[in-house]
C-alpha cells in the first residue's frame, strides 16, 4: 500500500473512531433525571391544587348564601360589597396544571430522544406533549406568555427529528433545548404567577372562616369540642397548602438552572458533576416528603 492510500485509510480509521467513541452514547441518565424531577412538581402541585380545592368546599360550609337553602347555597361564589363574586379556584388553577404538563411532556421527549431506541418513546412523549398544549391553547384565563412558552417547547421538540447517529442526534439535542429555554421560563413564571394568587386566597379563606368560628357560640362539651376540631383542620390545611406552595415554588426556580446545566454539559466534559441538578432532585423529593407527611 502506497503513502496516500496509507493516510487515506488511517484519515478514514480517525473519522469513524471519532464518530463511535466521540460520540459513542448520550448521557440518559441526567435527562431521565431531569424528567422525572419535573413531572415530581407536576404531580405534587396538581395535589397541592386538590388541596385547594377541598379547602374552597370547606370556606363556602362556613359562608353559604344568605337565605334559606337552595342547590347553590354552597356553590363557590361569595357576596363582596353586595356584588357576588366567583371564588371557585378550580377553573384558575387548571391553566397552571396544563403549563407543568407541557413541561413534564417537552422534558420526557428530551429523555426519550437521548435513548438509543428513541423513535418510540419520542413519538409517544410528543403527542402528549401536543394534547397538553391543545389542552392550554383552550383555556381563555392561561396568559399568551404560557401559552407562547409552551409553544416554544412544543416547537423545540418537533425539531428534533430522526437523527441516525449519535452526533447528529447530540447536535438536535443542543438545538431543542436552546430554543427552549425561554419557553421554560415563560412557563415556570405563569406557574408561579397562579401561585402567588392561590396564596393569597388561601389566606383571605382562613381568615374568614375564622371570623365565622369566633361568632359561633356553641356549649362547652362536644359541640364546642366539633368546632375546635372543624378549627384546627382548617388552620392546618391552609398553613400547609402556604407552605407547600413556597416549596413548589423553590422546585420551579430549580428547573430551568438545571435543564441549562445539562444544555451547557454537552459542550464540555459530560463527566463533571450536575449540581443544579442534583438540586432540583432535591428540591422534588423534599415536595414528596411534605406531601406524605400531609397524608
Amino acid at each position: 500500500m502506497n503513502r496516500a492510500n496509507q493516510a487515506t485509510s488511517c484519515m478514514v480509521a480517525v473519522v469513524l473512531a471519532g464518530l463511535l467513541c466521540g460520540c459513542a452514547g448520550l448521557p440518559t441518565g441526567r435527562f431521565d433525571a431531569l424528567a422525572g424531577a419535573v413531572k415530581g412538581v407536576d404531580a405534587n402541585a396538581a395535589e397541592t391544587d386538590d388541596g385547594i380545592v377541598a379547602l374552597t368546599q370547606q370556606f363556602m360550609i362556613f359562608s353559604p348564601a344568605p337565605g334559606p337553602y337552595r342547590v347553590d347555597s354552597f356553590a363557590p361564589v361569595i357576596d363582596v360589597q353586595g356584588q357576588r363574586r366567583d371564588f371557585d379556584f378550580g377553573p384558575r388553577l387548571e391553566p397552571r396544571e396544563a403549563a407543568l404538563d407541557v413541561l413534564v411532556s417537552y422534558t420526557e421527549a428530551l429523555a426519550a430522544f437521548a435513548r438509543k431506541d428513541y423513535q418510540g418513546d419520542l413519538d409517544q412523549a410528543t403527542q402528549a406533549l401536543g394534547g397538553s398544549l391543545q389542552r392550554l391553547a383552550g383555556l381563555a384565563t392561561a396568559s399568551a406568555p404560557a401559552k407562547q412558552g409552551a409553544g416554544l417547547l412544543a416547537t423545540a421538540v418537533n425539531g428534533l427529528g430522526r437523527a441516525v447517529t449519535d452526533r447528529m442526534r447530540k447536535a438536535a439535542l443542543r438545538q431543542a433545548m436552546d430554543e427552549a429555554a425561554p419557553g421554560i421560563q415563560q412557563v415556570v413564571t405563569f406557574a408561579k404567577e397562579i401561585d402567588s394568587l392561590a396564596t393569597v386566597a388561601v389566606g383571605i379563606m382562613r381568615d374568614d372562616m375564622l371570623r365565622t368560628a369566633n361568632r359561633i357560640s356553641p356549649a362547652d362539651g362536644v359541640a364546642k369540642i366539633q368546632l375546635n376540631e372543624r378549627v384546627a383542620g382548617i388552620i392546618v390545611d391552609s398553613n400547609t397548602i402556604v407552605a407547600r406552595l413556597k416549596e413548589i415554588d423553590a422546585a420551579l426556580d430549580a428547573i430551568k438552572p438545571a435543564h441549562d446545566e445539562i444544555r451547557e454539559a454537552l459542550d464540555r466534559d459530560e463527566r463533571a458533576p450536575l449540581e443544579k441538578l442534583k438540586a432540583l432532585v432535591a428540591e422534588a423529593k423534599r415536595l414528596q416528603r411534605s406531601y406524605v407527611r400531609l397524608k
